[in-house]
């Protein structure tokens, strides 16, 4: 994974605590298309639909998608390895360069979403001393795409209806 994408994950996180950084802090041009609700990743090869109210930041190649009080926040990017087990091999090493005093709570596993090879795993640490719940998910899609979702403790759980509205809808763009 390339260290801009997890300077872009640790902004991400610390603006959920902070308020002061956003996604905008940086550009890279590979355009993220909306259609009212569903937004495309096109460079992933993915869509999917946002619940109401919620809302999506497309930059570049990166997609950041938030609950309307941005709580809870999904970032979703293509990473520099060239396969999907190559992915979820460098993930965890990758994360603890940015999550310190990461445990694992949900072990991964692979099986499938929506006909993709899916890896997921969950679970805690802090950014910054601020302790957060994670979750990361691989997606083989078009190409490979990571979905990170980061929120403080207990908040994952008040959008739990709609966050799995919003996982059932991640497909391949067809």
């Amino acid at each position: 994974m390339q260290k801009l994408t997890l300077i872009l994950c640790f902004a991400l996180i610390l603006s959920v605590f902070t308020g002061g950084v956003t996604a905008r802090s940086i550009t890279i041009r590979l355009p993220a298309i909306q259609e009212d609700n569903v937004y495309k990743h096109q460079q992933a090869g993915i869509q999917f639909e946002l619940p109401k109210g919620w809302k999506a930041k497309p930059d570049g190649e990166i997609l950041t998608a938030s609950t309307p009080d941005d709580s809870l926040q999904i970032v979703f990017w293509v990473p520099d390895e060239d396969t999907f087990d190559a992915a979820v091999k460098a993930l965890d090493k990758e994360l603890e360069k940015t999550v310190k005093k990461m445990k694992t709570t949900n072990k991964g596993k692979s099986d499938t979403h929506n006909g993709m090879p899916h890896y997921g795993e969950s679970g805690t640490g802090e950014v910054d001393g601020a302790t957060i719940d994670w979750s990361v998910d691989v997606l083989a899609a078009e190409k490979t795409v990571i979905i990170l979702t980061f929120a403080a403790p207990g908040i994952a759980e008040k959008h739990a209806d709609e966050y799995a509205r919003f996982v059932s809808s991640i497909k391949k763009i067809k």
